[in-house]
């Protein structure tokens, strides 16, 4: 099996090459490959990568930089590795601030990846917090049947939680024994409006269902029907842990915000903002979701028409 990283990053040149460097020496595989994906604007940054390359390289590192115009959202940058690396059996997704500090990472996520039968499945390592994984791997098959290795419709964050239910929902998790080292992570960039983006998780809810119910009742997925039979009826269960989540998320919304201090102006933010707005009257009325639970989402997620206060008249 063949595993490719697909490493995002912006504007920490001298740590990006760092977190690079100690990662790729840990690998045990002959064919692993990482690809940098940087943006045509960070030009620190592709200097920094294109200074080092000779070195990994040269140590038998099969490193590769991809330079765009950057992406209105960090998965879609992400997602250039399916395009890039199709052929690959197992993609690891990386940020640039949390190395890899468990010799030969590489084989260890691919012998977890080989598990599943059918090649449909998610690789998870040890956890980063009390909610998700430090490591996220999605096999090939995995991405083909959501169709997208990142859901694209985040500015940051929850593309993560996103795929993260659908593993749960399809009941398949298979664990590694790798880490990454937490302590230089930095701060999420872009991020802005925590709590709105939150409740339109939330709101997804059943679009997701569907996806999982859709892999569930595919011919290629391989379980026995009393198992499928358990993972069509355990929903419930990954939906309330979900909520729990972003309650968190929405239980310190306002201390994120002040924190970050971004614009809500910025294009590209509401580029992908107007998107999402976009898609809640298809998620709220198309995949069957109460009338009422729609009407309440609807109500916080639209935005209502500004209507000035009349002068009081007599």
């Amino acid at each position: 099996m063949r595993l490719a990283i697909t490493l995002a990053t912006r504007g920490r040149p001298q740590q990006v090459v760092d977190t690079i460097s100690r990662s790729v020496a840990l690998w045990s595989l002959p064919d692993t490959q990482l690809w940098v994906m940087v943006d045509a604007d960070d030009a620190a940054t592709i200097a920094a990568v294109h200074e080092a390359q000779p070195l990994w390289n040269d140590a038998g590192r099969l490193v590769f930089i991809d330079v765009r115009e950057r992406e209105d959202t960090i998965a879609a940058k992400w997602n250039r590795i399916v395009e890039l690396r199709s052929e690959a059996d197992v993609y690891l997704v990386v940020g640039d601030d949390d190395p890899f500090v468990t010799p030969g990472y590489d084989e260890r996520i691919v012998e977890a990846a080989a598990r599943f039968p059918d090649g449909i499945g998610m690789v998870y390592g040890h956890m980063a917090n009390a909610s998700f994984s430090g490591v996220i791997a999605p096999t090939r098959g995995f991405a083909r049947a959501l169709g997208h290795l990142c859901p694209p419709y985040f500015p940051y964050w929850f593309w993560d939680h996103w795929t993260d239910d659908i593993a749960r929902l399809i009941g398949r998790i298979s664990f590694a024994d790798v880490r990454t080292d937490q302590s230089g992570a930095g701060h999420t960039q872009e991020m802005r409006e925590p709590s709105w983006w939150a409740t339109f998780f939330d709101a997804a809810k059943c679009m997701r269902r569907t996806q999982a119910r859709n892999i569930i009742d595919s011919a290629g997925f391989m379980e026995p029907e009393w198992r499928k039979e358990c993972l069509r009826a355990h929903y419930p269960l990954i939906e309330h842990r979900s909520k729990w989540i972003n309650d968190s998320v929405r239980a310190t919304g306002r201390h994120h915000d002040m924190r970050s201090g971004l614009s809500l102006a910025d294009a590209r933010y509401q580029r992908v903002k107007q998107s999402a707005i976009a898609m809640i009257p298809h998620l709220l009325d198309d995949y069957g979701m109460d009338k009422s639970e729609a009407a309440a989402f609807r109500d916080v997620l639209i935005p209502q028409p500004f209507i000035p206060a009349l002068a009081r008249l007599g």
